[in-house]
């Protein structure tokens, strides 16, 4: 099940990249701190076991959520300890007290801080729209004026709404309806989150393309904790130091090259 569709951008416009950045408008205790009040321990991190977050090739565990955690759990000085269950799971876990965070790759929004605190930022959400091979979208503006597939019940229908003007919305009951919409000419194009069409594509029985791929400057992901953790501000300090020194630019390249670089951590120094 793809987990940034349920959360993408709950409130985008009350987000903002200022917010993101606010983050790190003030330095956050470093991991060295003395009084650190996460050193030592287990960090239990809830993860779903999908591409690109966390997943295993020929027994070996990978995933940018994955690497990002280790990172996080190495500068904690705590051992990381991986729970995986469905994402739908996570949340309910998280406030059982049976993790201690929440890596993949969810969305901030609004209306989840309103129950748990969000980390730093350590990604943004990124959109894309999987098109046929000879489709003439090519950039954002051809996509005003067409009928475009959702997945029934998620959020990219609003985005559509909010970001892009005369779009005829087709709503899909999963992926792969979506795909068939296209192949019957129903739809143009499928609108979707770009860290999970490679498998989309692979199984589509039309050849496909991701024709857009671009960043939500103003969706940022990040670990999700129980309200009042006073883990999180060293965690930030942490992260701000994976950014600034280089780790976080060499797994970005790992797992998302192709991407282009958000706004939002150029102007951190990656």
């Amino acid at each position: 099940m793809n987990h940034i569709k349920f959360v993408v951008a709950g409130a985008l416009a009350l987000l903002g990249v200022l917010v993101i950045g606010g983050y790190f408008a003030d330095p956050a205790p470093k991991a060295t701190d003395e009084k650190s009040a996460a050193a030592g321990g287990t960090l239990r991190i809830g993860v779903d076991g999908t591409e690109p977050a966390f997943y295993k090739v020929d027994g070996v565990t990978k995933g940018f959520d994955y690497e990002m955690a280790l990172g996080v759990a190495e500068g904690l000085g705590a051992k990381p300890e991986f729970v995986v269950m469905d994402f739908s799971d996570l949340f309910t876990a998280l406030e059982a007290g049976e993790i201690d965070m929440i890596g993949a790759q969810v969305t901030e929004t609004a209306e989840r801080k309103q129950d748990f605190d969000f980390t730093a930022p350590y990604f943004v959400t990124y959109l894309s729209f999987l098109t046929p091979e000879n489709s003439p979208i090519k950039k954002r503006e051809d996509i005003n004026g067409k009928n475009i597939a959702v997945v029934e019940g998620t959020i990219h229908e609003r985005y559509l709404d909010e970001q892009y003007e005369n779009v005829n919305v087709i709503k899909a009951k999963d992926e792969d309806s979506a795909v068939k919409a296209i192949e019957t000419g129903e739809a143009d194009a499928f609108f979707y989150d770009a860290p999970y069409t490679a498998p989309i594509i692979s199984r589509a029985p039309i050849a496909l393309k991701e024709a857009i791929v671009y960043p939500a400057d103003d969706a940022p992901i990040g670990f999700v904790m129980q309200k009042g953790d006073e883990r999180k501000a060293t965690i930030d300090g942490v992260l701000e130091e994976m950014i600034l020194d280089g780790k976080w630019l060499k797994i970005k390249k790992e797992y998302f090259k192709e991407y282009p670089l958000s706004e939002v951590f150029k102007d951190k120094g990656a």
